[in-house]
């Protein structure tokens, strides 16, 4: 069965949906609190491992991705994590760009690749890694979207670089994708084709 969470979700969905006839969609804009620890320990293995390391589907390849990109911008690793700045603006969608404008770019479109490839695979006895990742999956929702920029708090920035997330419950899809995330773990994750896109492309938003 829907464990107590996704049975409150349900019953809240319902409530809003008495409230507001017009109601048919139920997002959630969730943190990612565990984002930053787990990169941290994969650039460190990276580092130790000479840039070669593990390429699990494409992640030495996007992990140096992010070095390549953080120090043609003259950054750090910490430095995504830390003071709000330049670099925690929107990512371009087109348009004329310097020089400057295009290596930030890269850093952020690193970083979202890498943030949709942490939650979608990075896992412990085949769940979600992340707690509020594995929350929602639990209880039924889709990983939907990816957000840089969205919580440009100091709490946001330290945990997430200022990245957050958009669960999508789907109220007739509920119960099954708890079913099937119970039973088979991320493996039946459900997310968006744009979100796995992101994190089968190398930490590439193209």
């Amino acid at each position: 069965g829907v464990p107590v969470g996704g049975l409150l979700i349900k019953q809240a969905a319902a409530s809003l949906a008495a409230a507001e006839p017009s109601l048919r969609t139920f997002v959630t804009l969730s943190p990612v609190p565990g984002f930053r620890t787990w990169l941290t320990a994969r650039l460190a293995r990276q580092r130790a491992s000479g840039g070669g390391g593990e390429d699990l589907s494409g992640e030495g390849a996007a992990l140096n991705g992010l070095l390549q990109a953080l120090s043609a911008a003259g950054l750090d690793e910490t430095a995504p994590f830390s003071e709000l700045g330049p670099l925690h603006g929107p990512i371009s969608t087109g348009g004329v760009q310097s020089p400057e404008q295009e290596r930030a770019d890269a850093v952020r479109r690193s970083l979202v690749g890498l943030c949709a490839r942490y939650l979608c695979r990075a896992t412990q006895r085949q769940r979600a890694l992340d707690p509020v990742a594995g929350f929602h999956m639990r209880n039924g929702a889709a990983l939907i979207a990816i957000h840089w920029a969205a919580n440009p708090s100091s709490y946001g920035l330290e945990e997430s670089a200022s990245i957050m997330v958009n669960y999508h419950y789907d109220m007739p899809e509920v119960e099954a994708r708890h079913s099937a995330y119970v039973a088979k773990g991320v493996t039946e994750l459900a997310a968006s084709p744009e979100v796995w896109r992101l994190a089968h492309a190398s930490g590439s938003l193209t």
